[in-house]
C-alpha cells in the first residue's frame, strides 16, 4: 500500500513539475501566414518557363551578411530565402535564380552571400 501512495505522489509531482514554466513564441499568425506563403513560390529553371504563360517581375537580390565573428556564417540558403522574400513582396508565384556571389571582409560583412533572381508570375490556364 505504502508503495502505491509513494509512486502516486511521484507521479504528481511529475505530472505538475513543469505547471510553473510557460511558453512563449514570437511567431504570430501575420508572421506564419507569411513564411508559408514564401514557401509557395516555385523555383524555376530558364527552360521551365520556355514552356509556360508568365510575367517577368523583375530582378530581386537576396542577401546573406555575418555581421559579427559570435554570428553564423552568411549562407547561399540564407540569401537564396531572402530572394524569395522579396519576390514573394512583388506578387511572384515562381523564381528563378540566376547567380550567387560569396564575399569576405567587405566593409559591413565579416562574410556575405548575395544571390540575383528573376521573380515570375505563372499564369495558371
Amino acid at each position: 500500500m505504502r508503495i502505491v501512495y509513494i509512486f502516486g505522489v511521484i507521479a504528481g509531482l511529475a505530472m505538475t513539475g513543469c505547471s510553473y514554466f510557460s511558453f512563449e513564441t514570437n511567431l504570430s499568425p501575420e508572421k506564419a501566414e507569411d513564411y508559408f506563403s514564401k514557401a509557395n513560390i516555385k523555383v524555376y529553371k530558364n527552360s521551365e518557363l520556355r514552356e509556360l504563360n508568365y510575367e517577368s517581375l523583375g530582378t530581386v537580390e537576396g542577401m546573406s551578411c555575418q555581421l559579427s565573428a559570435d554570428e553564423p556564417e552568411a549562407t547561399e540558403r540564407d540569401a537564396r530565402l531572402d530572394a524569395r522574400e522579396k519576390a514573394h513582396m512583388r506578387k511572384a508565384n515562381g523564381i528563378v535564380y540566376t547567380s550567387c556571389v560569396a564575399l569576405e571582409n567587405t566593409p559591413v560583412c565579416l562574410t556575405s552571400v548575395s544571390c540575383y533572381a528573376r521573380a515570375v508570375y505563372v499564369k495558371e490556364d
